[in-house]
């Protein structure tokens, strides 16, 4: 029988009667924070000893689920999420997950020196007639893609050049990296303040060809983004086939939604769409990575996934956290829910970042807003929810250290949980993970060679809390590896290899 839930959705008697139990899980989207999923789940595999039947999943968090269910026991689901970690640890900067397309790092590049044009044609223009100050987001960091010629018909493209049209994997594959070469009669990009740069530019510098081949690049690609190597490692049968996953018999639902009907909708594990009732939408079957890989496509930072005519993107623009499809229409009766952001949480100054940081970003807040609902229904229906209060790091940051330092807090936060923990043993675990960012920050400071003495003394005072703190986390909260945390440096991949630590304990 069912009980009266939230918002009104059917939930089951968790645990209660004759039914067999039936083991889930939801991971919600959240980039490269999923590193606080993986955490998570090495805890429930390795000491709880969890073997979900049943698993939902949105965007990163659908990357996650496809590496877990293609097995269907808990010793091979246990051993793929080891592995699914060693490849996300493994990344090294933010290219490694997010490549910027070949017109956007044109873009990126050129935009300092025009913008500086554009101010002084503003200062020798008669008043009325300039343009308006145009505030625009160019941030042109070291991470991203080479610059590149968008004109060229191989830009950005080292892994296009099979003639035969490709099928399944590969094809996902394809889809996701390609950087798409502009056509001659492409219509331009069109928001208005860029326009207003862009028509300026053509009688202040000679850069005219680069400005079309901006426009032309923004227009075929309709992104930003690609994939970056990390997906190819995904999709390599090696490590992924799509029949497994169909075989296995594990139930999977990964969240994406239709721009065109504006739906929420669910890949299954056989290639198939269904509704949010997980009624059928048709009978055709799909490649289920072109569902994964529509599920992670932010709105405007990557592609829309064509499917069956309609074009799918990011399915936590409507749920970040799919647990009514998990609990309410498949039956599971012992769910796990792991997200990846805090709740409500604030972000920096965002006045000058790029493209991608603005996009990220708001879905980011409008996940938030659905996310509370879908959290607290989970909760009514009994479910166990694992969730960050810190934000390590954004959806969008890739840094081996921070990688490092969420994985450790998932794992500690589901210790917290299954422990059932005191506030106090709540408040030391986020102290660590506190002291192990400022400890990071610091870190990177010294190795810039931009640190001060006043530095240096904080770096060693906070190595030294950290020491103190960590050995007072009772055992059972304790992840691999605590013993080395304060006596070395956190990861920062290449740039810290042979050194010693600047302090001693």
């Amino acid at each position: 029988m069912e009980l009266p839930s939230w918002l009104g959705l059917p939930t089951l008697r968790f645990g209660r009667g004759n039914a067999k139990p039936v083991h889930g899980l939801v991971l919600a989207g959240g980039g490269a924070k999923a590193s606080f999923q993986i955490g998570a789940l090495r805890h429930l595999y390795d000491v709880v000893g969890i073997s979900p039947t049943v698993i939902s999943a949105t965007s990163a968090g659908s990357v996650v689920a496809c590496s877990i269910a293609q097995w269907p026991d808990s010793d091979t689901q246990s051993h793929a999420v080891r592995q699914l970690e060693s490849m996300w640890l493994a990344m090294q900067e933010q290219s490694d997950m997010f490549a910027r397309r070949a017109w956007f790092n044109l873009l990126l590049d050129k935009a300092p020196d025009w913008m500086k044009l554009v101010e002084r044609d503003r200062r020798r223009t008669p008043v009325g007639l300039s343009l308006p100050r145009l505030n625009l987001p160019f941030t042109h960091s070291s991470e991203g893609d080479a610059v590149v010629d968008p004109a060229d018909p191989r830009a950005g493209e080292d892994d296009d050049r099979i003639a035969a049209p490709l099928t399944g994997q590969a094809a996902t594959l394809e889809i996701a990296t390609k950087d798409i070469a502009p056509t001659a009669d492409a219509a331009s990009w069109n928001p208005s303040v860029m326009l207003q740069l862009l028509g300026v530019l053509s009688r202040l510098t000679r850069d005219g060809g680069d400005i079309q081949a901006i426009l032309r690049g923004a227009d075929a690609s309709g992104s930003t983004y690609r994939a970056g190597p990390l997906l190819a490692k995904l999709l390599d049968p090696s490590w992924f086939r799509s029949e497994r996953l169909a075989s296995s018999g594990v139930t999977l639902r990964i969240a994406t939604v239709a721009l065109e009907s504006g739906e929420l909708r669910f890949m299954t594990e056989k290639g198939t769409l269904v509704d949010r009732d997980n009624q059928p939408v048709s009978d055709t079957r799909h490649e289920v990575t072109k569902g994964v890989l529509a599920s992670c496509s932010v709105p405007g930072v990557f592609r829309p996934v064509e499917i069956d005519g309609e074009h799918y993107v990011d399915g936590g623009v409507r749920e970040n956290v799919p647990a009514e499809i998990a609990i309410g229409h498949l039956g599971a009766t012992h769910p796990y829910v792991i997200t990846c952001s805090p709740q409500g949480s604030t972000g920096k100054d965002f006045g000058s970042r790029n493209m991608l940081d603005l996009a990220t970003r708001s879905i980011e807040i409008l996940t938030d807003e659905t996310e509370r609902d879908e959290v607290a229904y989970a909760i009514n229906a009994g479910a166990v929810v694992i969730a960050p209060e810190i934000a390590v790091h954004s959806s969008m940051t890739v840094d081996p250290g921070l990688l490092r330092i969420n994985r450790d807090y998932g794992w500690m936060t589901s210790a917290r949980v299954h422990a059932e923990s005191s506030a106090a043993d709540r408040q030391l675990i986020n102290e660590l993970v506190r002291l192990r960012m400022r400890g990071w920050e610091l870190e990177k400071g010294w190795l810039a060679s931009t640190a001060t003495r006043a530095d240096m003394d904080e770096l060693e005072q906070t190595k030294r809390q950290l020491v103190a703190a960590a050995a007072r986390l009772p055992r059972e909260l304790r992840p691999d590896g605590i013993e080395s945390w304060g006596r070395e440096l956190e990861a920062h991949g290449h740039m810290a290899e042979g050194l010693t630590p600047p302090w001693v304990v």
